[in-house]
């Protein structure tokens, strides 16, 4: 049988975290029925690192054009799989009850224009209840893509993630940063967008200063400002002493309570410690 294969439609993901143009955080898994479903009517889903192409076979029989094949109603069903154990550390997702949720994407009708979710982001919109779900699942699995093949169908599609923005704390831990005198951090403008020093204590230590942003800043793999300690002059003139630049971004593989007695009740931190 002649076979040639044209583009039913693409799907690229996307994630702000990242300053490279695509995601390559998940993959699809296809579950047998599906798999029948594809050889029957012909289709082939092709998976790249940061997206997937559903094609179908122009010269096979029967539905031969695009069109012809997106009157046929079919609807298919993949996995979504989770490569990232770190993704939920960086993703503006809300994650309580998670291990019994999932996300639901596909060409709803009711989406944002161009993307398989809700609104221009995938967020806890988009999570439904393993038991909501038609099937039972063995192992939860992270997500469901659901493409119904019809006139809705667009040739392109994002699934997109937001960073999580946190509240920034920069602990001073060795002797001389805690002995500066009027510590303080600049933005590459030289404007103080930090909270002048608050004292916190730490397991096995005395009270460290922790200057903390004045607004929450997006996590990225690219720190998106160049951030400086200075030390100021007491004589509000402006005048100051760089100790650190640029200082570094918090680590997303990293986890720290040190914080807990003081942070605010519905803001997320990201704690870094300087020596």
């Amino acid at each position: 049988m002649k076979q040639q294969y044209e583009i039913l439609t693409t799907i690229r993901y996307r994630h702000d975290f990242f300053q490279a143009l695509f995601y390559e955080g998940i993959g699809i898994r296809i579950p047998a029925a599906t798999g029948k479903q594809l050889l029957n009517a012909d289709l082939l889903l092709k998976q790249q690192a940061s997206g997937c192409t559903l094609l179908y076979n122009s010269l096979g029989a029967g539905m031969r054009t695009r069109s012809g094949l997106l009157g046929s109603n079919i609807t298919l069903v993949f996995e979504i799989v989770l490569k990232d154990p770190l993704f939920y550390n960086y993703t503006a997702i809300d994650t309580n009850d998670i291990t019994t949720r999932c996300f639901m994407f596909g060409n709803d009708t009711a989406n944002a224009p161009g993307v398989l979710h809700r609104y221009s982001y995938a967020d806890a919109a988009d999570l439904r209840g393993t038991d909501e779900l038609q099937e039972t699942y063995f192992t939860k699995p992270f997500g469901l893509l659901v493409l119904r093949l019809d006139e809705s169908l667009q040739d392109n599609y994002l699934i997109h993630f937001k960073a999580r923005s946190t509240y920034w704390c920069y602990y001073l831990m060795s002797e001389q940063l805690a002995a500066l005198a009027h510590p303080v951090i600049l933005n590459n403008n030289g404007v103080s967008c930090f909270s002048e020093p608050l004292q916190a204590a730490l397991p096995e230590r005395n009270q460290v200063p922790v200057l903390v942003s004045k607004d929450p800043i997006p996590l990225s793999d690219r720190s998106p400002d160049i951030l400086k300690l200075a030390d100021r002059a007491p004589d509000g003139n402006n005048k100051h002493k760089v100790i650190i630049s640029p200082l570094p971004s918090p680590e997303i593989n990293r986890i720290s309570a040190a914080g807990r007695s003081w942070h605010t009740n519905g803001k997320t931190y990201s704690e870094i410690f300087l020596y």
